[in-house]
Parts: structure tokens; sequence; C-alpha cells
């Protein structure tokens, strides 16, 4: 293969390589402040954040909930404001668990803040 044509085509896959690692990074990088408007997410999780946010102690809800290929789902997690108090953490636990009909270890609940609105 002529040198000039082996070298484009390893740019080429650089680029594509350094797109897709700007792309994740850019996806990171959303989740880790706040992730996606509201707007964006699916109306399950947003009936669930609903929900989650009514509990007693909870304050503001952001939760995730992961699917598989055929919409089935496998595990969610919940960022919660306030748990400062285990059995806070019990009820969201425990709503997700009945909610989503999930084992415990397939549900994530994680303190959190939130900034700004």
């Amino acid at each position: 293969m002529p040198n000039g044509l082996w070298e484009r085509l390893r740019g080429a896959r650089s680029i594509g390589i350094f797109v897709s690692l700007a792309l994740a990074a850019l996806l990171a990088l959303a989740l880790l402040h706040g992730g996606a408007p509201a707007s964006s997410g699916t109306e399950l999780e947003a009936r669930l954040e609903r929900v989650l946010s009514a509990v007693d102690g909870a304050g503001r809800v952001r939760a995730m909930v992961l699917q598989d290929e055929n919409g089935a789902i496998t595990g969610a997690v919940v960022v919660a404001e306030g748990l400062e108090d285990v059995s806070t953490w019990l009820k969201l636990q425990g709503a997700v668990m009945t909610l989503l009909g999930l084992e415990a270890e397939r549900v994530e609940i994680i303190g959190g803040r939130f900034g700004g609105g």
C-alpha cells in the first residue's frame, strides 16, 4: 500500500477515535453536572422522580432506569438530596424495588447535592 494512502487511512482512524472520545467525554460531563434536562429523560424516569421526591426526607431526586435491548428494566440509580437518615434511604430503595420490580442488588441509592435550580 502506498505510504500516502496508509497515512491518510491512519489519520482518518485517529480522527474517528478522537471524535468518539470527545463525545464520550461530553456525555460524562453532562452526567456529572446534573445530567440532561429533565425533558429529555424517559417518562418512566420522570414519574419515578416525582414519586420518590414525595418521600419524607428525600429532597430533590434524579433517577436513571437501565433497560436491556428488549426494553426490560435491569437496574436503577437514584441520586437523592436528603439521605441524612438511613430510614429515608431504605424507603427510597423499597419504593424503587416495588415500582420497577427489581431486586435490591439492582438498585443503587446515592446521596447528592443539586446546584442552582
